[in-house]
C-alpha cells in the first residue's frame, strides 16, 4: 500500500470517527427529535385505600399449626400421632382393627427369559450373559435391552439383575443350567 493510500485511508477513518462522536454526543432534542416523551399515567381506582389493621393484627397473631417440614428434603415426615390414632380407630368398617395401610407393593416382575451362564473376556473383564426363551438365545452385556423393553442391569456371579423399562421394577434371575435334550 502506497503512503498516500494510507494517508487517504486514515482521513477517511478520522470522518467516520468524528460523525460516529457527534451524534453520540449532540444534546437531546436536536435533529427534529422531540426528546422525551411524556406519558400521562391514570392511577387505578381503589374504593378504600385505607389499611385495615384489624385484619393485619389478626394475621400476625395467627399461627401455623400444619406439619412442620422441610421443603428442601424429599424425605416426607412420619404422620402425626394423633392421626395414626385417628386411623387405627376407625378402621375398616369402625371395628378398631385396621393396620397401617400403605401404597400396594409393586408387581412382580415376570422376565419371560432363563439365565443360564455368563462368560467373562480375559482382556477388558467385562461380562456378557446368556438367555434362553424358549429355542432362541440371548448374549447381552450390562445394559442392554432385552426383548425390547427388559434392561440387563447388573452381572454378577450366579444372578442377574433386570429392570423393566416401562416401569421401571426391578427382578434378579438365578442361574439355572440349560435343558439338554
Amino acid at each position: 500500500m502506497s503512503r498516500r493510500t494510507e494517508i487517504a485511508l486514515f482521513a477517511g477513518l478520522l470522518a467516520i470517527l468524528a460523525v460516529v462522536l457527534y451524534r453520540n454526543f449532540q444534546p437531546a432534542g436536536a435533529e427534529g427529535e422531540d426528546g422525551p416523551q411524556v406519558i400521562a399515567i391514570q392511577p387505578l381506582h381503589v374504593p378504600n385505600p385505607e389499611l385495615h389493621l384489624g385484619r393485619i393484627e389478626r394475621l400476625r397473631q395467627m399461627t401455623y399449626t400444619g406439619m412442620h417440614r422441610n421443603i428442601f428434603s424429599d424425605t416426607a415426615l412420619p404422620p402425626s400421632p394423633a392421626l395414626q390414632k385417628a386411623k387405627l380407630a376407625d378402621g375398616p368398617a369402625g371395628r378398631g382393627d385396621a393396620r397401617p395401610s400403605g401404597p400396594p407393593p409393586p408387581p412382580r416382575l415376570v422376565v419371560p427369559l432363563t439365565f443360564y451362564g455368563i462368560a467373562v473376556d480375559p482382556r477388558s473383564g467385562g461380562k456378557v450373559a446368556f438367555f434362553t426363551n424358549g429355542d432362541h438365545v440371548f448374549i447381552a452385556s450390562q445394559g442392554q435391552t432385552l426383548l425390547g423393553h427388559f434392561r440387563l442391569l447388573q452381572i454378577g456371579d450366579k444372578t442377574v439383575t433386570i429392570e423393566d423399562t416401562g416401569s421401571g421394577v426391578t427382578a434378579t434371575l438365578e442361574m439355572t443350567p440349560p435343558v439338554t435334550q
